[in-house]
């Protein structure tokens, strides 16, 4: 009689294991949304909302992102709004804001700091030649951000112009595929809301944007003196893989010290 099989080793039960056939694996089951209860209402996200879900998501997700904010005195910038306003309605055809005047401090400074016209690529700092300014606009549903493209070579005037052409086919839906890309900085409006203090989040892949926060009155120390002056906060996130504060601070203060030197009788040039 011949002796028993010795029970299978670690490689024959290898071998009997890759042979065995394999039940097909039930794909994974999306995982479904509740329904809505009694007390609530779905709402399906429109395309420009989901776009913004997503990229705002990895934002937060990859970015690593500082903050500063710095206090400008723009008591000049308005009294110089203020005198020319009506004259430049009547003249261009459409309202002199504080908008035109900020970009055009920012792409200056942008030209005096330029790892803030930059982003970040596969490891690398891409500097940017040219300064495309994008302009948040708050449409029905979101915002879209469309682009002054060489916004640094653009006067008060031109600036007002391209900002008042943007904003209003933005609205209407009417911008094409150029207004809405290679933008290289943006400027977010958060004032027009009484905002005093804002945070905002970077429009991806640029290295910074910049919110302008409510113009208000308020009792400051000026030579010694107290004195009511027309104060604006700007807030700026940037992100910390391309610069940093000894960055960012200078770059901020080129912005301070050119809106503070605006006077009632500058030009807009």
């Amino acid at each position: 009689m011949p002796p028993p099989a010795a029970p299978p080793g670690p490689e024959s039960q290898r071998v009997a294991a890759e042979a065995a056939p394999t039940a097909p694996t039930a794909p994974a089951r999306p995982a479904e949304t509740p329904p809505a209860g009694e007390d609530e209402e779905i709402i399906r996200p429109s395309a420009t909302r989901l776009t913004i879900a997503r990229n705002m998501t990895r934002v937060a997700q990859t970015v690593p992102t500082a903050w500063m904010v710095v206090e400008v005195d723009v008591t000049g910038l308005v009294r110089l709004r203020e005198r020319q306003r009506d004259a430049f309605r009547q003249r261009e055809g459409v309202d002199l804001t504080y908008l035109p005047f900020v970009v055009q401090a920012v792409t200056a400074a942008l030209r005096e700091h330029s790892m803030l016209n930059s982003e970040w690529r596969d490891d690398q700092i891409v500097l940017k030649k040219r300064v495309n300014m994008g302009v948040a606009v708050g449409v029905e549903d979101g915002l879209i951000v469309p682009v002054i493209h060489d916004a640094d070579r653009l006067s008060v005037t031109g600036l007002a112009h391209a900002i008042d052409d943007l904003a209003t086919r933005a609205r209407a839906r009417k911008l094409k595929l150029e207004d809405v890309t290679g933008g290289t900085f943006t400027i977010d409006n958060t004032g027009v809301f009484g905002s005093l203090v804002s945070q905002p989040i970077i429009n991806p892949p640029q290295a910074a944007i910049l919110s302008t926060e409510a113009i208000m009155k308020r009792p400051v120390v000026r030579d010694d003196a107290i004195a009511v002056r027309s104060i604006m906060n700007l807030c700026i996130a940037f992100d910390h893989r391309i610069v940093d504060g000894s960055h960012v601070g200078p770059f901020m203060q080129g912005i301070k010290r050119r809106l503070e030197a605006l006077a009632p009788d500058s030009g807009l040039t």
